[in-house]
């Protein structure tokens, strides 16, 4: 049986149809893929993402045995978050994740729900006896606040000025409407003070698992806020504990009923992701591809060891692995996972993720796809039901 988040009586209530998703019975749309779509674009949308793993990694080695295992250079300084992919030692990715340092020995790791028990038994597995990985997954919600009005929704909950927080940064803010009586003040975390701050401070949460002591008196509830996002608009993810599920989603929806917010479902994840060119764990990468297969060379840092470095290497000289290129349709053809890419008679390659992209009203994808036809402006077909549609190769993002 499909697992639940907190929220989904929420959901039902609001009218969602609903989608199994990596093991979870999940929102797939509201009102509909488009209108949330365009509502994220132009507004701002919230989903329930607490799907996501979420996993405390800690002890007095935590720092180098996770920057061993990630391709990506793990940060050291508290609020910083980062965006990397977890490597076997033939360079395949087992996942992608985000690592936020929380301090100097205590992680914060959200990877995708379907990997997530590989993932727990990789970094059980490779981690000393000093490190100890934690599954914080049911015990905490991961709410997602995307779009333009985003900061502008967030800051009518807090006194911290979070439209100074910067991308990829992470602090505990205390947010009201999550608990009972008027807004207190808090100081401002050490993080929202900008890059190249002076870290100052323990940024930790609680893993009590929603116990209510980790809340402040007074009507605000210390929660723990990044700003990372996987629809290429401003945005926030929250992290507050489950046992404060609806008080949490009703709280944002709320504070932003006049500014256009709406509750998005997964169908507009995945459009909204596509225009941006994200990848899509279990889809665009299955666990037998490489950073390097899959347009993510920019997140391996070379100058350092780390798993499936040399396997890497060997790759990137040989230079003859695929490439995940962009798509764009030239007709209304709709590309689908999995459909052939042909030049001429001759498969070069597949779909990976396809869609109709709502904002540019015409078909894009990504596509795994041999090296000679992966360069910008290659003509190309996709086979869509039996018959070859025209596509051009573009450059990512999609807008």
């Amino acid at each position: 049986m499909a697992s639940r988040t907190p929220l989904f009586d929420a959901h039902r209530e609001a009218g969602a149809r609903f989608i199994e998703f990596g093991g979870w019975e999940m929102p797939l749309q509201y009102a509909g893929i488009v209108e949330e779509h365009l509502a994220v674009r132009q507004a701002a949308g919230l989903f329930d993402v607490s799907h996501m793993g979420k996993l405390f990694v800690e002890g007095p080695g935590v720092h180098a045995a996770l920057d061993r295992l990630s391709a990506n250079d793990v940060p050291t300084r508290p609020g910083r978050a980062r965006y990397t992919f977890l490597l076997r030692e033939d360079g395949t990715i087992l996942d992608d994740a985000i690592v936020t340092c929380l301090s100097a020995d205590r992680y914060f790791v959200v990877c995708n729900a379907g990997p997530r028990p590989a993932v727990l038994a990789w970094l059980a597995s490779h981690v000393p006896p000093d490190v100890r990985v934690r599954d914080a997954t049911t015990a905490y919600l991961c709410l997602a606040l995307q779009g333009p009005r985003a900061p502008e929704i967030l800051g009518r909950l807090t006194l911290v000025d979070v439209l100074g927080m910067k991308p990829f940064a992470g602090a505990v803010v205390r947010v009201s409407g999550l608990a009972s009586g008027p807004p207190t003040e808090a100081p401002s975390p050490v993080e929202m003070e900008g890059w190249g701050s002076p870290a100052s401070g323990d940024l930790s949460i609680r893993n009590g698992g929603g116990s209510r002591d980790a809340f402040a008196s007074g009507g605000t509830a210390a929660v723990l806020v990044t700003r990372t996002g996987y629809t290429g608009e401003p945005g926030f993810e929250l992290f507050p504990p489950a046992d404060r599920a609806r008080e949490a989603w009703d709280a944002l929806l709320a504070a932003g009923r006049d500014l256009g917010l709406k509750p998005v479902g997964l169908g507009a994840r995945d459009t909204l992701r596509l225009e941006k060119g994200y990848l899509l764990s279990g889809q665009d990468f299955d666990g037998r591809q490489t950073p390097l297969e899959v347009n993510g060379a920019w997140v391996v840092k070379w100058d350092r060891s780390f798993l499936g470095r040399d396997a890497l290497e060997a790759q990137r000289t040989r230079g003859d692995h695929p490439r995940l290129v962009g798509l764009k349709m030239e007709d209304r053809g709709v590309p689908r996972h999995g459909c052939r890419i042909l030049a001429g008679p001759v498969e070069v390659g597949r779909v990976t993720s396809g869609t109709m992209s709502p904002f540019l009203r015409v078909g894009i994808a990504l596509a795994s796809v041999g090296p000679a036809h992966a360069r910008v402006g290659t003509g190309l077909h996709v086979e869509i039901r039996g018959s070859a549609h025209p596509a051009r190769v573009a450059p990512l993002p999609f807008l």
